[in-house]
């Protein structure tokens, strides 16, 4: 009897337990963030995602999230209809939304922008935790790591460079804003083996003149929401850029390449490499 009893009260802690690790599994998700957003997709987490951004992906069920503003204005009372457990911010949040959200009793967790393809790993791992999806955000940030790994002993020992290419990475325009050394987006120009022609450089817009006396070997040109295009094709005009001269002004697509997630991190690094290959 007393076994029996025991076995009993054994199996309520087990039970209990295992209802309070439920719920803490988010069920209803507020993305702030287009690169959460994405993450999520990639989990296989799209169902439980209820409200998003104007800058996000649109969902892949085809049953829309509702839009609740953009990534520097939301619209709080939105976020509240939805009825989240949780909101994930990213460093361009509010920080004023943050804690309005707080004080109603609503989960947040906000990411700074990564440094680094292992932060972008760290901080999927931890969304994927968060959202009751740690099992494949696990599988899917070893298979990621594997496959930039792969990529880049690959194309060191089929495209050997006798000296690194120069390249000039812009990310917007009026004024022109370059990737800089210490962020994820650099590390598709070192992972090659590529330099930028930005040194030292802490932010804000740089001059045309900057990057015309640097005289890059190659130009990637972020389509900056439908504006890269006529970005490059104003670089085109500058005919004593190497770059322009042997044709290597070519456009990546911003929707990946500026959006920090271990699937797009690979992705863009195989589009520079692929184009690489054939210079």
């Amino acid at each position: 009897m007393r076994t029996f009893i025991r076995q009993g009260i054994l199996f309520l802690l087990s039970a209990a337990s295992f209802l309070a690790g439920k719920a803490q599994e988010a069920t209803r998700i507020v993305s702030l963030a287009p690169s959460v957003t994405a993450t999520l997709q990639q989990l296989g987490a799209d169902r439980i995602i209820v409200g998003r951004t104007t800058y996000c992906p649109a969902a892949l069920d085809g049953k829309p999230y509702v839009t609740i503003g953009n990534v520097l204005e939301t619209n709080i009372e939105k976020i509240i209809a939805l009825k989240p457990d949780l909101v994930f911010g990213m460093a361009f949040t509010k920080a004023e939304t943050l804690e309005k959200l707080k004080a109603l009793g609503i989960k947040v967790r906000n990411f700074p922008t990564p440094a680094d393809f292992e932060e972008i790993c760290s901080q999927t791992l931890e969304i994927g935790s968060l959202a009751g999806y740690g099992r494949q955000a696990k599988a899917l940030v070893e298979s990621e790591k594997a496959k930039v790994e792969s990529l880049r002993a690959e194309f060191r020992q089929s495209h050997p460079l006798k000296s690194a290419p120069r390249v000039f990475f812009q990310i917007g325009d009026r004024p022109v804003f370059p990737v800089i050394e210490g962020t994820f987006m650099n590390q598709y120009l070192t992972f090659l083996g590529l330099e930028n022609i930005v040194k030292e450089y802490k932010g804000g817009g740089i001059s045309r003149e900057y990057v015309v006396a640097a005289d890059p070997d190659l130009m990637l040109i972020s389509k900056m929401s439908g504006t890269g295009q006529e970005a490059a094709d104003y670089w085109k005009k500058f005919k004593d850029i190497r770059a322009v001269q042997n044709g290597h002004v070519v456009l990546v697509d911003d929707t990946m390449a500026c959006c920090p997630t271990p699937v797009f991190f690979r992705k863009t690094l195989q589009f520079i490499a692929g184009y690489l290959r054939k210079m």
